[in-house]
């Protein structure tokens, strides 16, 4: 059997730009844009919904929280070269996850979640590998949290759009390792799936005011993503 080589994307290779029409005409493929041509939800139909908006809500908060960390990255002026590229790149992704995602929830009759505040520690934003090194925190959180709530979506449309922000998120993950010299930088052939309870145990410290104070349903089982 011949051997097949596996390109992963380096630094330079994923700071290429990706439109944001780009990436909506693929979530659109993926989904997305059929959701919003239902018309008619029987009654259980509405209640998968309802659990649906609520992981929604949760994945809309994790994206607010890395688009803000980006802007205030790139605010700092402490990015240059390679770094600079791909982190220009993170935001833009970020900015587009949170647009969709948005768009999603209205499109299913609910309503997204207010931005929360949220306060970075001093040192993250104070250099380079500061930010690289909280970035190496965020995009795996992300990750697993999308790993952990895909069993729990009911409509295939979420979860296609659920999916095609998790490929984008390990990307992310692959570049900021990259960046940080970690070998290989695609480490894992299963990356884990988190609960509820530990993504909040690794967000928590950056969102003021705590993940459930962001104007959602309130969350009663914290280790189901907030399904009710």
């Amino acid at each position: 059997m011949d051997k097949q080589k596996v390109n992963v994307p380096g630094a330079e290779e994923f700071a290429k730009p990706r439109s944001r029409k780009n990436f909506f005409k693929a979530m659109a493929v993926a989904g997305v844009g059929a959701a919003a041509g239902s018309v008619a939800f029987s009654r259980e139909a509405r209640a998968q919904a309802a659990g649906d908006i609520e992981i929604a809500n949760f994945a809309l908060t994790l994206e607010f929280l890395e688009e803000e960390f980006y802007a205030l990255a790139l605010d700092a002026g402490v990015l240059s070269g390679d770094a600079l590229a791909v982190v220009e790149n993170l935001f833009e992704h970020e900015s587009a996850h949170v647009d969709a995602i948005t768009g999603l929830i209205e499109q299913f009759g609910g309503t997204p979640v207010a931005k929360p505040e949220f306060v970075f520690p001093p040192e993250s934003l104070a250099s380079q590998a500061g930010v690289l090194e909280l970035a190496n925190i965020l995009e795996p959180t992300g990750v697993g949290a999308y790993l952990g709530a895909a069993p729990l979506i009911q409509s295939p449309d979420v979860l296609a759009a659920a999916g095609s922000i998790e490929g984008v998120e390990g990307e992310h993950v692959v570049a900021i390792r990259w960046l940080l010299g970690l070998v290989p930088f695609a480490n894992e052939v299963f990356p884990k799936a988190l609960t509820m309870d530990e993504v909040l145990a690794a967000v928590a410290p950056f969102i003021m005011g705590g993940m459930m104070d962001t104007g959602g349903t309130e969350y009663r089982s914290r280790g189901s993503f907030g399904r009710v």
